[in-house]
């Protein structure tokens, strides 16, 4: 079967510290609560990462921090709310790797980099397909066979229309041969109840979202991206070790603001968070998890969403994917 193969995601491997001006505390900053925007349902992977954050801010340093969902339109509801908001450092986007997809294949009501302050990278991880305990599709070999026995029959679940899990899926069938029914969902929370209940045939979605289904039983893993096993799920192969070589999907998480946040305030978001990402806690619970906190500087943050806007236009105009 012929393959085709596009350009790979990386990001660092390890917490990156900022040496930047430690981030003085700014004058009358924060005097009241600061809002994470999750553009997607309660219970999803976005909403997790968002309130452990959330949560370890306010214990830090007694920032009261409250997530808020804003869910549809693959997360361009809450990113525009976002957007259009103050830029005084209180509303803020828990952004992931949806967010340049979205981006990739606009239009969007607010420009995607002019409109959006970076603040930090928070982590990657590597995406993986689930499906139903029990479903007769055990690994990729089965999923292909099954797929080209019944073409447009097989259903994926996503967390909305442009969301990673409905491109990376459509990439990694693209790269199968394949032909797979899309279900879009308002958020991986719903989509995850339909697979359990047997409505839905497979989903993709992020190691730190399913590891505790996988491990509890609920749902069972055909493979993951990437060219090595999570350590969280080391029983779990690759997709390379099945004959899908270049396959390699990154599902991140970041957090950013309104173009206009003063760079003081800035330079304190991004150094309480870097602490945040450096306690031992959430780096256990990532771990445990199978994702990689990441950090950084805003810089670096706002160079990786231009690289994957690129990277999923390419992989739209490729693969002739629609998501309209």
């Amino acid at each position: 079967m012929k393959r085709r193969t596009f350009g790979q995601f990386t990001l660092a491997t390890a917490l990156t510290p900022w040496a930047m001006q430690a981030g003085a505390q700014p004058a009358k900053y924060p005097a009241k609560p600061i809002r994470f925007v999750v553009p997607f349902a309660a219970g999803g992977g976005g909403d997790t990462v968002a309130r452990m954050l959330a949560q370890r801010m306010t214990e830090r340093s007694n920032i009261q921090v409250v997530v808020e969902n804003r869910v549809g339109a693959g997360g361009n509801i809450g990113a525009d709310f976002v957007m259009k908001s103050a830029p005084d450092g209180y509303t803020l986007l828990n952004m992931s790797s949806t967010y340049p997809i979205q981006a990739a294949v606009g239009p969007l009501p607010f420009d995607p980099i002019r409109d959006m302050q970076p603040i930090m990278m928070v982590s990657r991880d590597p995406v993986v397909l689930i499906v139903n305990t029990n479903s007769k599709l055990r690994n990729a070999r089965d999923l292909i066979a099954e797929a080209k026995r019944t073409p447009d029959k097989l259903t994926h679940g996503s967390a909305g229309v442009g969301s990673i899990a409905h491109l990376g899926m459509e990439e990694l069938a693209f790269l199968m041969g394949l032909k797979l029914v899309h279900i879009p969902y308002k958020g991986s929370s719903q989509a995850m109840s339909d697979l359990m209940g047997g409505s839905l045939d497979m989903m993709l979605t992020s190691a730190t979202y399913a590891a505790p289904f996988i491990r509890s039983g609920r749902v069972r893993a055909l493979g993951i991206a990437g060219a090595q096993r999570s350590p969280a799920m080391p029983d779990v192969p690759t997709f390379e070790e099945q004959g899908t070589p270049g396959y390699n999907v990154v599902d991140w998480k970041a957090i950013a603001g309104p173009r206009g946040i003063p760079p003081e305030i800035v330079a304190y978001l991004n150094t309480e968070l870097n602490a945040v990402l450096a306690h031992r806690g959430v780096q256990e619970k990532f771990s445990t998890e199978g994702t990689t906190p990441v950090g950084g500087t805003p810089e670096q943050m706002l160079q990786i969403v231009r690289d994957d806007i690129v990277r999923w236009k390419r992989v739209v105009e490729t693969g002739n994917i629609k998501v309209q």
